[in-house]
């Protein structure tokens, strides 16, 4: 009778649901999002000229769709996410995230800087005018993406879950430092470059959240990331002469789906016996 006494409180402790949030939780996600940039100047400097676009207005997508056309755009973007766990509510992450910046057509926008003779149809020396944006001139197309891998850190809170932990809510939010890694095409003077590659600047990103899990191991996250993408050298020329440098405030929805791994299976049990 002692022996079963002692036993009915740890097995009780032993059934208990583990918290996806607990210490030694790993997780994996992935999915897609949408960007939407404010306006930035866009600087290019090479040994041939030297001009600022101002206030430039950006896109995630070539053909300029709206933020609801998740699938339908030439260019997609997606968001992918490692994390651990380190202590209740709070886990380290590993991220990738994919965003691209086109040149919205047909806005003005205003061209200042030096341009040597010889070098461009249009331009030779000194100039600040209004200018009309368009396919063949003053382009920066990051189609490719601004590669993004991060590292941060993340804080989950249960808001409630059934009895039987077939379902269970969180709000999340976090904090995230990365390189930003792009391919671009450049155009000037009517002569597209492509496939240019460069570690082009650093990004910060804060992150907010809400996570649906369904029988603990799978889960369906909505999110909106938001921050700023400081790119002072992407490179616009085989050679790497000619040089960009933008400095993007974005906002990002994101939908995700995952699944979580207990890797330590004692994180909700902390007075559980070991054998």
């Amino acid at each position: 009778m002692i022996f079963v006494g002692l036993c009915s409180p740890v097995l009780a402790q032993r059934k208990t649901k583990l918290n996806t949030h607990g210490n030694g939780t790993l997780y994996l996600q992935f999915g897609y999002n949408r960007s939407g940039y404010l306006p930035t100047d866009v600087d290019v400097k090479s040994s041939a000229y030297n001009y600022t676009l101002q206030k430039v207005e950006l896109s995630d997508n070539l053909e300029e769709k709206k933020m609801g056309a998740y699938f339908s755009s030439s260019s997609p973007q997606f968001s992918a996410k490692i994390g651990y766990f380190v202590a209740n509510h709070w886990s380290i992450t590993g991220s990738w995230d994919r965003y691209n910046t086109f040149f919205k057509l047909g806005q003005e926008t205003q061209l200042s800087g030096v341009f040597a003779p010889g070098n461009h149809a249009a331009f030779s020396g000194e100039t600040n005018q209004t200018i009309l944006g368009n396919t063949n001139d003053f382009r920066i197309s990051q189609r490719y993406g601004m590669n993004v891998f991060s590292l941060g850190v993340q804080r989950n809170d249960m808001l409630g879950r059934t009895k039987g932990a077939e379902f269970a809510i969180h709000t999340l939010y976090g904090l995230r430092f990365g390189l930003i890694h792009t391919k671009a095409d450049y155009t000037y003077n009517g002569s597209t470059t492509k496939d240019l590659t460069s570690v082009s600047g650093l990004a910060v990103m804060l992150d907010l959240g809400v996570r649906f899990d369904f029988y603990q191991y799978v889960f369906l996250q909505v999110g909106l990331n938001s921050g700023v993408l400081h790119q002072n050298n992407i490179k616009l020329s085989q050679n790497g002469e000619t040089i960009g440098k933008q400095s993007a405030l974005f906002l990002s929805p994101t939908l995700s789906v995952g699944f979580s791994i207990f890797a330590n299976p004692k994180n909700n049990c902390a007075s559980c016996p070991t054998w």
